[in-house]
């Protein structure tokens, strides 16, 4: 709209400090402007995946669903921007991240069956595909874990 050309796309892709002219002009941004998650990562200086992962781990707020897509306020982002955390910087997952919960305990009771059952003759991986109808990699798994419980 100024007389200028948008970047074609080999040269978007190639060059990393070139980015695509924003919707709005400089200078005339709003507080409500809804963002994309590409346009959340311009003024937060991050990528667009960062942006995502950071709504899903609640480190940004979700976002408000319109039309299928996610869009972000310019002033939750630049709330964000202007926080002064850092959370980008520092590695690892943080207290509250939902991929920090741990795994629940799995209690198969055919483990303790087939624990008991070797006791009084050895079983093999084929006597338990065909006894519980399971694959052959699980009836592994299955045997070696009845015989750890036996020799706990």
């Amino acid at each position: 709209m100024s007389g200028k050309h948008w970047p074609n796309r080999a040269t978007a892709e190639t060059a990393d400090d070139e980015q695509w002219p924003t919707a709005v002009p400089p200078g005339a941004e709003h507080p409500e402007d809804l963002l994309t998650d590409k346009e959340t990562a311009n003024v937060l200086g991050i990528r667009d995946a960062t942006v995502r992962a950071y709504a899903t781990t609640g480190y940004l707020a979700a976002g408000i669903e319109r039309h299928g897509r996610t869009w972000w306020p310019r002033r939750v982002a630049e709330a964000r921007r202007d926080a002064g955390d850092q959370h980008h910087a520092t590695p690892g997952r943080k207290p509250g991240d939902p991929r920090n919960r741990a795994p629940r305990p799995r209690h198969d009771p055919r483990i303790a069956e087939i624990a008991e059952l070797t006791t009084r003759a050895p079983l093999t991986t084929a006597d338990v595909v065909q006894r519980y109808g399971v694959g052959e990699r699980t009836a592994q798994r299955l045997l070696a874990a009845a015989r750890t419980r036996a020799e706990s």
